[in-house]
């Protein structure tokens, strides 16, 4: 998030930053022409991130639009990413502090719900008025490999310490540390999604929305736990690769190749020896390593929906459709640990093509929520894309920090985020939990 009044450069806009030049003489210090260089840097690789994206941003454009030698540049950093990661942090830590400034006013959140809303507002309307540093935070951060999600999980930590306080002023004491991550991926992947398709005007527009859904959630009425139920381990990662024909060799053995260095150290080479294969086999189905990502994210999502689908069209209402689609997708996750992780975890840094596929799999199941409206008409129109994005966040945090082989324990957390807008917490928990008492 970018905050109002930040001056690094012109953002998204490269002319005049070579007039952003210091003057010359003895009054200029080493350590005043050492910050002027990399200030120059960081609006250099806004403005191109911007015009062409990360990938293809290059140090040569990084010097020609910056005014800074290429030499120069190396004295400061020692490549293309790590300019990018010391640009993120140069918007997002004031970002950070004028949020906290903002919502948090002496230490202490406002009271008043109408307040703390407006200031909501403000602080997205900051951002929406800043797009290409936005859009470089937001989307394109995930470009810069696996040091990029650490910063960004790092200022997850930094959202929820914030959020806390807020909620439990506006009511929403006791709200365990998963909801509240939960809620922040809501209004994340909102973000996300309207910068991504070049739609900041729409976040001013949505604003009001998002803080009503984020308000939406009491705190769980008891411990977020299912029946007890068994769960079959995955078959070995060898015998699955057995029972498969060629083409899903191939994706499942990219998908286990990711889960182990990360998407963008994962060469074709280290692909084909994971997958047993040649080749001649990888390039007869692929162009390149991210034709090869989009497809096995393709055939995780398809296989995914066709264990869950079927789960919703068999229940015998709306909640417990709710609860058995979810529950049988987080039970494919176990089944096929490699592409849960992949889909959790690795996706971001595969490309604009992988976001737009992730985008078209979110849609399906958004769609699925479109009964609740009927069960309270009243709820922001918002609430089915949040719940999406808060899901996702549920999603990413266990796998990462617990492993797709636990996803089956995330269950009950994932209907409590799905149902409560649409039926209160009392009920959203008892079917979350099967019984209403935890599943004790």
């Amino acid at each position: 998030m970018v905050p109002p009044g930040m001056v690094l450069t012109p953002w998204g806009d490269s002319s005049g930053l070579r007039e952003k030049t210091l003057p010359p003489g003895r009054g200029t210090t080493a350590a005043e022409a050492e910050q002027n260089h990399r200030e120059r840097l960081y609006g250099a690789m806004v403005a191109n991130v911007a015009e062409k994206g990360y990938e293809a941003t290059t140090i040569v454009d990084l010097a020609e639009v910056s005014g800074v030698s290429r030499s120069a540049f190396y004295k400061h950093f020692s490549d293309k990413q790590a300019c990018f990661l010391a640009a993120i942090e140069a918007l997002v830590e004031p970002a950070l502090e004028t949020a906290s400034k903002t919502l948090l006013p002496d230490g202490e959140p406002p009271s008043d719900r109408e307040l703390a809303k407006n200031e909501f507002a403000e602080l997205i309307k900051g951002v929406a008025a800043q797009p290409a540093a936005a859009t470089m935070c937001i989307v394109e951060v995930y470009a810069g490999g696996r040091e990029a999600v650490a910063l960004l999980d790092r200022v997850t930590d930094s959202l929820e310490a914030l959020a806390t306080p807020i909620l439990e002023a506006m009511g929403r004491e006791g709200m365990p540390p998963e909801m509240v991550r939960a809620l922040i991926g809501g209004v994340q992947k909102v973000m996300h999604k309207h910068l991504y398709r070049g739609e900041p005007e729409r976040l001013v527009e949505l604003a009001p929305q998002l803080w009503d859904w984020f308000l939406l959630y009491p705190p769980p009425p008891g411990p977020l736990r299912g029946p007890r139920r068994r769960v079959l381990r995955p078959l070995p990662f060898e015998e699955r690769q057995a029972a498969s024909n060629p083409s899903e060799r191939l994706l499942r053995g990219l998908a286990a190749a990711v889960a182990e260095k990360g998407y963008p150290e994962t060469t074709i080479a280290d692909i084909i020896e994971r997958a047993g294969t040649s080749y001649r086999a990888f390039y007869e189905l692929f162009e390149s390593k991210e034709d090869a990502v989009v497809a096995a994210l393709d055939v995780g999502s398809l296989q995914m929906l066709a264990a869950a689908l079927p789960a919703f069209r068999i229940a015998n209402d709306w909640p417990e459709a709710v609860r058995a689609t979810q529950e049988a997708m987080f039970l494919y996750g176990v089944q096929e640990p490699e592409y849960a992780r992949l889909g959790a975890v690795e996706m971001y840094a595969a490309g604009k093509r992988a976001l737009e596929q992730r985008e078209r799999v979110t849609e399906q199941m958004e769609a699925l929520l479109a009964l609740g409206y009927e069960l309270a008409p009243d709820i922001p129109p918002i609430t089915a894309e949040a719940i999406g994005g808060a899901l996702y966040a549920l999603f990413y945090e266990h796998v990462k920090t617990k492993g797709p082989e636990r996803l089956a324990e995330l269950v009950p957390w994932a209907v409590y985020v799905t149902l409560t807008p649409f039926l209160g917490g009392e009920e959203a928990y008892a079917v979350a939990t099967g019984d209403g008492e935890g599943g004790e």
